[in-house]
């Protein structure tokens, strides 16, 4: 296995200086289903002069992953705050001195298999980054964002939106009535705005996420977001469009006494499968995890 591509959002990370590699095998689980990680932050910032970093575990057929860091890969040590992660799950932040860090992630029942080796990771004084594994373990990537709302704004929520689900197509955030937030065309791995938030008035919105090619197909449709002034949210959109249409075990339509409804839903979701593999991005609803930071 070999990991394809590191995606990082910003000049305070050094594109060419960063590796990863999978040595080893190890064992996928079947895919987790399409989801959204919420967190909420408040304008905390990092003791002056100190980095901020967390890990989200998006790759939705990846086992329990522990997090090594150091000096360099050789000497990198497990960092207990940022370990024993699994699919949806979102670490705290963990308080570092800024520079550059060998990061690597292990199967927390095999430390010795490690998919994600990252040679060398900046990390700049008074920034927060989150650090997010996506797409299948054999495929997987690492992707690392700036965590960086405006600090001066208290009378408004701000929020941003990052596709992590690898298989998933273009999509936009809309309202229930179908009008735009200004978050459109949103592709694998990146997030809404480019850099920043969005800021709204406080308050109560019911928003899904939709294929760009058809509004009227929302993989995602979480209840409704109470967003609060002076707090900065994130969207992490996570896990598998293949899982998520994968019907399950039914009996066949014409046996006798077969459930009418179930074998409905069944051919339903073959049919949005198709289209999914037409390239129509066939998606259907999925569930959301929020987790408050």
């Amino acid at each position: 296995m070999n990991l394809r591509r590191l995606r990082a959002t910003t000049a305070a990370l050094t594109a060419g200086g960063l590796l990863a590699l999978a040595v080893s095998p190890v064992a996928a689980a079947g895919a987790e289903k399409l989801t959204a990680v919420v967190t909420a932050n408040d304008q905390e910032t990092p003791t002056a002069g100190q980095a901020w970093v967390r890990v989200l575990h998006g790759s939705p057929d990846t086992p329990s992953v522990d997090v090594y860091v150091g000096a360099d890969l050789a000497s990198a040590a497990k960092v207990d705050s940022l370990s024993g992660l699994e699919f949806g799950d979102i670490s705290d932040y963990a308080e570092v001195p800024p520079g550059t860090y060998a990061v690597k992630v292990c199967a927390s029942d095999d430390p010795s298999v490690c998919p994600i080796e990252v040679g060398a990771l900046d990390l700049a004084a008074d920034t927060k980054y989150t650090v997010a594994a996506s797409d299948l373990l054999a495929s997987i990537d690492v992707n690392v964002f700036v965590d960086d709302p405006d600090l001066g704004e208290e009378e408004n929520a701000q929020v941003r939106v990052v596709h992590l689900s690898a298989d998933t197509p273009a999509v936009d955030v809309l309202t229930q009535a179908g009008d735009s937030i200004g978050i459109d065309g949103l592709t694998y791995p990146n997030r809404a705005p480019d850099s920043g938030y969005a800021s709204f008035p406080a308050g109560s919105y019911d928003l899904k996420v939709c294929a760009s090619s058809d509004s009227t197909l929302c993989p995602i449709d979480p209840a409704a977001l109470d967003l609060a002034a002076g707090t900065a949210y994130s969207v992490f959109a996570i896990g598998s469009l293949e899982a998520t249409l994968t019907p399950p075990p039914t009996t066949t339509i014409d046996e006798p006494g077969a459930d009418s409804s179930s074998n409905a839903w069944s051919t339903a979701l073959v049919l949005l499968a198709l289209a999914a593999a037409g390239l129509v991005g066939g998606l259907r609803l999925a569930g959301r995890r929020v987790e408050s930071r």
